[in-house]
């Protein structure tokens, strides 16, 4: 690997934890910089400013999530429940994998542009209105409204997580599990 991909990739994953620590608005070029042991001139080599790096790399973390998502969530061969079981742990394993950048995706989400995000078909919440949506038109779950059923299930799959980011909570290996059910409860299916 040349030396200006090594940087490149320091740079990024520098920017990431420190925007998922930090917080978009809060995290300087300067804190980039420093955190990636670079000059502030070398992230303008790849970038024009902070704001364009955050979108980048945002759309770049959310598409690799939301593919990894996706495959499982959508995949028609297996039932509803273990579709959902089999994405709510891809979920756990990405955030137990790539906690930072898990938490970049979750938490940056809200500094951007709304028209920005609204227009994403791979946007988590979209994919769950249309996850909820099609399960609903196939008749693997009893009718709802997809809308708020998508929101809730984000909500149940979501929050633990945000809970264990700040120390308020433990995960364990049958968390998902857990999850998965109360899942599935809300949706009518035990």
């Amino acid at each position: 690997m040349s030396r200006p991909v090594m940087k490149r990739e320091t740079i990024e994953e520098s920017a990431i934890r420190l925007f998922a620590t930090k917080g978009l608005a809060r995290t300087t070029i300067k804190d980039i910089a420093g955190e990636a042991g670079v000059t502030e001139g070398a992230l303008y080599r790849y970038y024009s400013g902070k704001e364009e790096m955050a979108w980048k790399l945002f759309n770049r973390e959310l598409d690799q999530f939301t593919h990894l998502v996706s495959e499982v969530l959508f995949d028609d061969r297996m039932p509803f429940d273990l579709r959902l079981g089999l994405a709510i742990q891809t979920i756990y394993d990405y955030y137990t994998y790539n906690g930072d950048q898990f938490a970049f995706i979750l938490l940056t989400q809200h500094g951007f542009p709304e028209d920005k995000l609204l227009s994403r078909e791979t946007e988590p919440m979209a994919m769950a209105e249309r996850f909820v949506g099609q399960a609903v038109g196939a008749g693997e779950i009893p009718p709802c409204d997809a809308d708020l059923h998508a929101g809730l299930l984000m909500g149940a799959i979501l929050q633990p997580l945000v809970l264990h980011r700040y120390g308020k909570l433990e995960l364990t290996s049958e968390t998902p599990a857990l999850v998965t059910a109360s899942c599935l409860r809300m949706l009518g299916l035990c």
